[in-house]
């Protein structure tokens, strides 16, 4: 494929170091002013500053004469896919422009900065071409190594299969307290424009250890495996449909055992090349749920099988005035209509007025599907170790949080100097 890029010559803007100086007030009526939005994390602000001298990056995006909306979205190679969206505003508000860039799994921070940083300014040239810089800039054409035009049949050995393992462990000890964590995962994925296939595997091992007063020694140890397989058919740009096998065991949970089957059926309201920046989904699925248990269960049950139904209502939307989004599950099994769960979480993040900026965070669930519960009273030590779940009818959480950033609109000098002792 033919790899060619118009990129700004760094060597270029730097030549105009030497110019005459220019007072402050001065820069800034010239320069082009830019408000970052980047609310999914991946954006280095520090390093952007210091390569694109020729913009100044506003705090609030009512200063500014651009606003970068940057969202992501995971690729099927474990990589991830940026939209950059360039919205005018002020004197370019009749101008709008997005951008797509690709960054490959197990890319370093810098290649990923440096990636973004080449788009932005890609971005960001037609603005700066209207502005009293226009003069300063130049262009540089990276030629391809072969001089071959056409574009080569893609061969891919791999057949787009994605293959990951992961290995962790961790611990941390004290006088009379000890604990370590291990786990790992196996993951395999094929993911194409019709089909997402996708198996993983994974276990974990917690062990806590404590010394009590009287010198006893007590060990709590927890395991938990799963194991799944997913198959989901595109039907077209709305509809998908899907299946989904899984397994393992959950101490936690009093599960030995346990499998699962499900059929779904997926519509998104906006078509999924939307995806990166607003979602409208809706959700069922149908399927049948097996489980051996360790201890007898409050329902006086060491195994059973049960049918059971979801639906999900979910959508997400990324725009320049914040980000919104939320999900509602309800999941019932069918054998009983009392035994169910219906869960809402949701977070919204606004931007109020100038500099001021309101964040929501909340989620609530209805529990009356806990069939694994074991029969009996849980011990103090498992209570407040939490070495297997309790009983409890619901579930919340949530948060408020305002923000506020006054002062100059124009300092972006990056010194980062001493900023280990600040932490």
């Amino acid at each position: 494929m033919l790899a060619a890029f118009i990129i700004f010559a760094p060597a270029s803007v730097r030549a105009q170091e030497n110019c005459a100086a220019e007072s402050p007030t001065q820069g800034a009526r010239r320069a082009l002013r830019v408000f970052l939005d980047c609310p999914m994390g991946g954006c280095d602000r520090s390093f952007f500053v210091t390569e694109m001298p020729f913009a100044l990056w506003t705090q609030d995006r009512l200063d500014s004469d651009v606003h970068v909306l940057v969202t992501r979205i995971g690729t099927g190679a474990g990589g991830d896919e940026y939209t950059l969206s360039f919205i005018g505003r002020g004197r370019f508000a009749a101008s709008a422009d997005t951008l797509v860039t690709f960054i490959a799994p197990n890319t370093t921070d810098d290649m990923r900065r440096r990636e973004l940083a080449r788009v932005l300014q890609l971005g960001l040239l037609p603005y700066a071409l209207q502005t009293a810089d226009a003069s300063r800039f130049s262009v540089a054409y990276d030629a391809p190594a072969s001089d071959a035009g056409a574009l080569a049949q893609l061969d891919d050995p791999w057949d787009f299969w994605v293959y990951r393992a992961r290995l962790n462990g961790s611990g941390r000890a004290e006088s009379r307290s000890s604990n370590y964590e291990l786990s790992g995962s196996l993951n395999a994925s094929r993911v194409t424009e019709d089909w997402k296939l996708s198996f993983n595997a994974y276990d974990e091992y917690k062990s806590n250890s404590y010394t009590l007063s009287d010198s006893t020694e007590n060990t709590y140890i927890l395991r938990s495996v799963d194991v799944s397989g997913r198959v989901v058919r595109s039907i077209s740009e709305h509809w998908s449909v899907g299946t989904r096998v899984a397994g393992g065991l959950s101490e936690y949970r009093n599960q030995d055992a346990w499998t699962a089957v499900d059929l779904s059926a997926e519509y998104n309201v906006f078509p999924w090349r939307d995806a990166t920046s607003r979602q409208l989904i809706a959700l069922v699925a149908v399927g049948s749920r097996f489980y051996d248990y360790g201890e007898v269960t409050i329902f006086d049950r060491t195994h059973e099988h049960r049918p059971v139904a979801r639906a999900i209502v979910a959508g997400e939307s990324r725009q320049q005035w914040g980000t919104v989004d939320g999900s509602l599950r309800y999941t019932r099994f069918l054998h009983d209509a009392d035994t169910y769960n219906v869960s809402f979480n949701g977070r919204a993040s606004f931007r109020i007025t100038r500099g001021l900026s309101l964040e929501i965070r909340g989620d609530a669930a209805k529990v009356a599907d806990q069939l694994y519960l074991p029969r009996g009273e849980a011990t103090d030590d498992e209570v407040l170790t939490r070495q297997r779940a309790l009983a409890t009818g619901y579930r919340y959480g949530g948060s408020v949080g305002l923000s506020f950033t006054f002062g100059s609109i124009y300092n972006t000098i990056v010194n980062p100097r001493l900023d280990e002792l600040g932490n």
